[in-house]
């Protein structure tokens, strides 16, 4: 891939909108292992304009089933982010992967893979190759079909992963175009060096391989990341063809002048996008105090080593689109040549990328898309779906998600506007379902996650595990269960959910060995005691928590005897959280106040997202008064490696933010995801060794964890949904009460 398409592309991402997804990652063709994901926790975002409940049309009929959710964007493939809202469109019409997008691999509802029996043929043939790698050959059934009528074959599986990793594909802005990466020859195809992707391979009309590469195997999850969901080449690329592992050209396609024209207004459309961004970005910039314009423009011509800092974004923007200008030039005068595979693949991204997003109208999964818009999305069930993993061919006829606001979400079920309020947690609207049982029901599941006080384990005092033990013996975690979930959730001291196939495994395991925190003094500083800040601040006396205690009965608001070390270095944690938030309002009036009976200065700074967000990812170990700890809320990834989050090779490169560098740790998680698949055993026993360790060491501090109530109408049946399966997933089991 030439430098100009590199920049092009990063270009492009960055014009790229993405909407956070509150459930995780795009579940897309041979993915690798997600990380956790981190959020600030509580943010609420209304975004329609408070109405009363008679005022919200209803859609809910005999059969239509209506789920309620925040604000939706339309965008109905993976690659381009989404909101929660629309991942429930996008996994009932099956552009989501999992059983219900014909994927050969799917999990269940403790988070455990499996082989798709709807899908594959039999169990897939396995082949440990003579260079290290692994090939998984998957025959596929021959009854299924795209909601058109066309056959699902081969062909789609191995055109989708080969699609997805293309050049063309990244240069649309899609931020799914790695996720093969763990196949076998994904480098040399993706940067353009070989035409063919050995990792994927066509066999026959019903058959295919995936090859994974040596240095990914043996892995515990291999089943997770050979898994492979269909994309409909009929309707993507109809001019191109798959012969083995390679994209080619549709025999007797030949491109045509419109091909050449279409390729030329995408380009078109390129350098307008940056421009436009551009001149964004400069209007911003005039805004700064100091900023002149002449002084940048004279910049924008010369190297970017050479050039104020403030101006640099500017230059990569301008130069960005120098080069999409060039490119655009070479296609209208003949001077930079595509060859006809360049060309149809370009124009076939685009056209999915812009039209079929939006409007999807082949698709593989229990429903269709029907239409968007008015603050709803609908589809309609699809008669040539032929059963997600069990079997089950989905019984209503209609589903709307419908855009309402989150204050009279409840109050709509219970007038029987919409049927289904999906994941509530306030109290007030849990008692309320509970108030009106003849009209609403609710199921309820924990959290796949918790709310966490995160901290760094390579700098300032949180450096110590006594430190971070002793902040945890400073808190009533049961407080925060009270007043930010309202009573419905529960205290936890592992970085699981109840849910996951491990913790149904071992948790009793883990509950008869962890240490359970709780608000304890004399807890704290015994943790302390392991630490260096054993001194009064002389740096010689011995600290003494009598003394702590005199102070802060008698004056406890000048309350000065901290703990210090020896060189005279007082222990102060430095924590830093969402301004005006509940739990930012708990931990500032618990901490601070406990912690001085342990001689720890603990000091809350209030602060906006995006300060805080700066300093969790960008920690300053050089800045004694840098944070150390911060208030997020964290969700398990699925499948939940540990590996991504806590083995120190992750620092700095990867997801390890809490910077742990643990040598035993890596050899547990080195063990567990090096087990083989089948293995559960091994995979089960490091899982429990893992916990514990997080238990006694707490790189987080867990707070809480929410129990999550769908509610819904009692015309609502079968809704038993779970941490791991929302009700999106459950569609072809539930039914309309008639």
């Amino acid at each position: 891939m030439t430098k100009k398409r590199i920049a092009l592309l990063l270009a492009l991402m960055l014009l790229t909108t993405v909407f956070l997804a509150a459930c995780g990652g795009d579940k897309t063709p041979a993915e690798k292992p997600a990380e956790e994901t981190t959020e600030v926790v509580e943010t609420t975002e209304e975004t329609t304009e408070e109405e009363g409940v008679e005022d919200v049309e209803k859609f809910a009929d005999a059969d239509t089933l209506v789920v309620g959710g925040a604000e939706l964007n339309g965008s109905y493939i993976n690659g381009f982010g989404n909101s929660t809202y629309d991942v429930w469109i996008k996994r009932m019409i099956g552009n989501y992967g999992g059983d219900l997008g014909y994927a050969t691999t799917y999990y269940d509802e403790a988070g455990e893979f499996h082989v798709n029996p709807t899908v594959v043929n039999g169990e897939p043939a396995i082949t440990e190759n003579a260079d290290g790698s692994k090939t998984y050959q998957f025959k596929i059934n021959e009854n299924l079909l795209w909601n058109d009528g066309n056959p699902i074959t081969a062909k789609d599986y191995v055109f989708g992963i080969l699609f997805g990793a293309t050049e063309q594909w990244m240069l649309t802005g899609a931020n799914n175009a790695t996720t093969s990466e763990d196949l076998l020859g994904f480098d040399e195809f993706h940067d353009g060096t070989s035409a063919e992707f050995p990792g994927i391979k066509l066999v026959d009309d019903f058959t295919f391989e995936v090859t994974l590469k040596a240095e990914k195997v043996p892995y515990f999850y291999e089943i997770a990341l050979v898994g492979v969901s269909p994309r409909p080449l009929h309707r993507y690329a109809p001019n191109v063809d798959v012969v083995g592992s390679s994209l080619v050209v549709a025999e007797g396609y030949e491109v045509t002048d419109a091909d050449k024209a279409e390729v030329i207004k995408i380009q078109e459309g390129v350098v307008k996008k940056l421009q436009e961004a551009y001149d964004a970005e400069l209007e911003t910039a005039k805004e700064a105090e100091g900023f002149d314009e002449a002084e940048l423009n004279a910049a924008l011509e010369e190297s970017v080593d050479t050039i104020k800092e403030e101006y640099k974004a500017l230059h990569a923007m301008h130069a960005d689109i120098k080069d999409a200008e060039a490119t655009l030039a070479g296609y209208q005068d003949g001077t930079e040549e595509l060859s006809p595979l360049e060309i149809i693949l370009t124009t076939a991204a685009n056209e999915v990328a812009n039209v079929y997003r939006f409007k999807p109208d082949v698709t593989p999964g229990p429903y269709q898309f029907v239409e968007f818009g008015n603050n709803m999305a609908k589809v309609t069930i699809n008669d040539k779906f032929v059963g997600n993993a069990e079997g089950e061919l989905p019984k209503i006829k209609n589903v709307v998600v419908q855009t309402v606001h989150s204050k009279i979400d409840v109050d709509l079920a219970i007038a029987g506007t919409i049927d289904i309020v999906p994941g509530v947690i306030e109290g007030e609207k849990i008692d309320k379902t509970k108030a009106n049982s003849d009209t609403v029901g609710f199921n309820s599941f924990p959290r796949n996650g918790y709310g966490v006080m995160h901290t760094i384990s390579d700098q300032g005092a949180t450096q110590y595990k006594g430190v971070r033990q002793a902040i945890a013996y400073s808190l009533d975690r049961n407080e925060f269960v009270q007043t930010i979930a309202g009573g419905y959730g529960s205290v936890v001291n592992g970085a699981f959910g109840i849910n996951q196939f491990e913790y149904l495994a071992k948790g009793e395991d883990f509950l008869d060995q962890a240490i359970n925190y709780t608000k304890n003094a004399d807890a704290g500083n015994a943790a302390l005691d392991t630490t260096p800040y054993l001194y009064e601040k002389d740096g010689s006396t011995p600290w003494d928590p009598a003394k702590a205690e005199e102070q802060y009965n008698s004056n406890k608001e000048g309350f000065d005897y901290w703990r210090y070390d020896e060189n005279g270095n007082i222990l102060r944690v430095i924590h830093e959280g969402t301004a005006e938030l509940n739990v930012s309002e708990l931990i500032s009036a618990q901490i601070p106040d406990n912690a001085k009976l342990l001689g720890m200065q603990y000091i809350f700074k209030p602060v906006d997202f995006a300060t805080m967000l700066d300093h969790y990812y960008n920690p300053n170990a050089d800045d004694p008064e840098a944070p150390t700890v911060f208030n997020m809320g964290t969700g398990f990834a699925i499948p939940n490696d540990p590996y991504n989050a806590y083995h120190s090779s992750q620092v700095d490169t990867g997801d390890n933010r809490n910077r742990v560098n643990d040598p035993e740790l890596d050899v547990v998680l080195e063990t567990m995801r090096r087990a083989d698949s089948s293995d559960v055993d091994t995979w089960n026993d490091g899982w429990l060794k893992f916990q514990l360790w997080y238990n006694e060491n707490l790189p987080n501090i867990p707070l809480y964890a929410n129990e999550y109530f769908d509610i819904h109408t009692n015309r609502v049946q079968n809704l038993t949904s779970t941490p791991m399966h929302d009700w999106s997933d459950l569609i072809c089991q539930l039914e309309i009460a008639q």
